[in-house]
């Protein structure tokens, strides 16, 4: 159970690494170059991060669960 631990673990990083919300990502859809528009794209793709960087960090949760449970049995 500590190896699926660890392995969860560097999923979890890795997808987080990849998939946290870089500052170029806006959720609110609001374009850069324009004052006030809203770019549906944008807000698409902040959900998709936002959505896929949670489970990075439940792969972390879980990856450490399944260590602590290795210790204590």
């Amino acid at each position: 159970m500590d190896i699926i631990g660890l392995a969860l673990n560097l999923a979890g990083a890795i997808i987080i690494l990849r998939f946290g919300l870089p500052p170029r990502v806006s959720e609110s859809g609001m374009g850069y170059l324009a004052l006030e528009s809203v770019d549906e794209g944008e807000i698409k793709k902040g959900k998709k991060y936002r959505m896929i960087s949670r489970i990075g960090l439940i792969l972390l949760v879980v990856g450490f669960l399944f260590q602590l449970l290795e210790k204590i049995i």
